[in-house]
């Protein structure tokens, strides 16, 4: 009798932790998608994740069921209560997941109205970078470097070892002796290793591939045909279109951000400051046009933004004005 009490016991707090775990992920959640998360907060945020897998499980379960919610604003219905997310825990929670979902469905749309793809990048991604460079080693040996402003989320399994790439540009140098593919998916379409390294770079509407070792098959979505692509080759392709190849570059001017510099070809004002921007805390806006827009060409270093802004300021006539780490350009004689 007192065994099976012990039995109860024992069942109760199982249950108990399970339920503080939901509960402590559930808020990680919701200030994740108050977009106030602080860098202190992130890095307790991580320590509390890498803890106990019971958290890392319990986070997991809350983030699909958030992506659940984020799906039903494109006309998705939210999972059927028999739906194998949160399977592996007892029926309470399982139920208390969906009421979280269902309730919370609306503060989410308000939240995603304000915050747009960077609240569905935040509970998506896996690894987010700043405005900083960082390198990262995957599961599997490989090396990954994310550049400033990159988010990506890994999902390895028995079949395969792939990447998305939500936002920004990654360079991967594969390692060798694992007999799944690597694939990196971006905007639907694929780049599958072949031994080699690479760059990958999501822009808004296409994606370009470069590789600065060995050799990738790149497959755009709706595409008849794939490109493979050899050391120094680039290409580029957009949703329903095949890739395009694009003039060679030198391996190491491709991703020049790995060893700190932004290099510009012929890049317009707007697009130059954009991308400079990623590598600032605060941003960066142009008001009005340069009544004699000079595209831009050269390089400038990553670690100093504010010099670049300058520099690209005063080639097309624009004065720069900063407040509270916002930089605002506009043409001189607007000033």
């Amino acid at each position: 009798m007192q065994g099976r009490r012990s039995g109860c016991d024992m069942t109760g707090s199982a249950r108990d932790r399970e339920e503080r775990a939901a509960d402590e992920a559930s808020r990680w959640i919701a200030r994740m998608a108050s977009g106030d998360m602080q860098p202190d907060e992130l890095e307790r945020f991580k320590a509390w994740r890498s803890a106990d897998s019971l958290h890392n499980r319990a986070f997991e379960e809350v983030r699909a069921i958030w992506r659940a919610v984020g799906s039903s604003s494109n006309g998705r219905a939210l999972p059927p209560a028999n739906h194998p997310v949160g399977s592996r825990w007892p029926v309470s929670l399982r139920r208390r997941f969906r009421r979280i979902a269902i309730t919370g469905a609306a503060a989410m749309a308000l939240v995603g109205l304000v915050f747009g793809d960077d609240l569905s990048i935040m509970l998506r991604a896996d690894h987010r970078t700043g405005t900083t460079v960082e390198s990262l080693m995957l599961a599997d040996g490989s090396r990954a470097m994310l550049d400033a402003g990159t988010a990506i989320a890994i999902s390895y399994d028995q079949n395969e070892r792939r990447i998305e790439l939500l936002r920004g540009a990654a360079w991967f140098e594969v390692a060798h002796g694992d007999r799944r593919p690597f694939r990196v998916a971006a905007l639907g379409g694929e780049t599958q290793d072949v031994g080699t390294a690479f760059e990958v770079r999501r822009e808004a509407t296409a994606v370009s591939v470069a590789v600065t070792q060995g050799r990738v098959q790149v497959s755009a979505p709706g595409a008849a045909n794939g490109m493979a692509l050899n050391a120094s080759e680039r290409a580029r392709y957009t949703q329903g279109a095949s890739p395009v190849r694009m003039a060679k570059a030198a391996p190491d001017m491709i991703a020049a951000w790995r060893q700190g510099e932004i290099l510009f070809d012929r890049a317009d004002v707007r697009s130059a400051i954009a991308t400079i921007g990623r590598y600032r805390s605060g941003p960066v806006f142009i008001l009005g046009q340069p009544s004699s827009p000079r595209p831009i060409s050269g390089a400038f270093r990553v670690d100093r933004p504010e010099e670049a802004i300058d520099a690209i300021a005063g080639m097309n006539g624009l004065s720069v004005s900063r407040l509270g780490g916002i930089a605002v350009l506009r043409p001189s004689d607007q000033k």
